[in-house]
């Protein structure tokens, strides 16, 4: 067991970055969060406040050893998997990969195209592979798991014409005012992954009072101008996500973004400076 210190109320980056070499020296080898939190008291919020993840954190320390950056192969990923959801005695969330995995979650997304497909890819190749038997308490875990729909949202305020508009914008004291842009609107189809969310907020945007100036493959994805009243327009950086929660597992920074453009809004723990629109519960009262 190890002996836990002090718990401080914050950390500075430097601090977090000094903790782990010195868990690493103690443990000889790369600390598990697990780990670094019971030996110096560092805890999870401190992490994605600095660094994100875990995993981004191991990397500033050249310690990502056994994280990203490997060929994982399909056993390892539901052995780490597995390992979490016993920690946590549930199915994992995106969240609870990034506290307590070994691996970040993106070999998972890679392989599953989205978190909420991980616990049914799991349960597959556990049956394919005679695993199902000798993990019943995994199996009965992801039989009574359901994957969470898409977050209540308030009604979508509709302007004197009756077209839907997106969420009412907030002003930004620390942003310039614009004179009203002319560009045309547009429509477009369902989407199924984050270059259909491009393409269709594309199409729409200007019914939802924005007009897109810069689209680019850099983080954050666009910058767009906003009408926040009539006659007055400002800036916004803008990054694109098919589900919101995305944007955690690619490791965005949050103070680098405004807002969060996605097909569905399944991240209750977005902060709350990042506004998202979901278009799927916009989109279809507009065609």
């Amino acid at each position: 067991m190890f002996k836990q210190k002090p718990r401080k109320q914050t950390f500075s980056k430097e601090e977090i970055i000094s903790a782990l070499h010195a868990c690493a020296k103690r443990l000889g080898r790369v600390p598990t969060y697990t780990e670094l939190s019971k030996m110096s008291g560092v805890k999870f919020t401190a992490i994605r406040r600095h660094f994100g993840t875990f995993t981004q954190a191991l990397r500033a320390t050249a310690m990502e050893v056994g994280h990203c950056g490997v060929t994982s192969s399909m056993k390892d990923l539901f052995n780490d998997w597995a390992g979490v959801a016993r920690a946590v005695k549930r199915v994992p969330t995106i969240n609870d990969h990034c506290v307590h995995g070994k691996y970040s979650p993106r070999p998972f997304l890679s392989r599953f195209g989205g978190w909420t497909k991980v616990a049914e890819g799991m349960r597959e190749f556990a049956e394919g592979n005679g695993l199902d038997k000798k993990h019943p308490e995994l199996m009965a875990m992801i039989a009574q798991w359901r994957p969470r729909g898409p977050m209540k949202r308030t009604p979508v305020e509709r302007g004197a014409d009756g077209v839907p508009l997106a969420p009412r914008p907030k002003l930004l004291l620390d942003r310039p005012i614009y004179g009203p842009p002319l560009t045309p609107p547009g429509l477009a189809h369902e989407p199924v992954n984050e270059m259909g969310v491009v393409y269709l907020f594309g199409m729409v945007a200007y019914k939802l009072g924005f007009v897109v100036t810069r689209l680019q493959s850099e983080f954050p994805d666009c910058e767009a101008l906003r009408e926040i009243e009539p006659g007055r327009w400002q800036r916004l950086r803008i990054e694109f996500e098919f589900e919101s929660r995305n944007f955690l597992a690619h490791r965005h920074d949050a103070k680098e973004c405004d807002m969060i453009v996605c097909w569905r809004h399944n991240w209750a723990e977005c902060p709350k400076n990042i506004e998202v629109i979901e278009l799927s519960s916009i989109v279809r009262k507009l065609m």
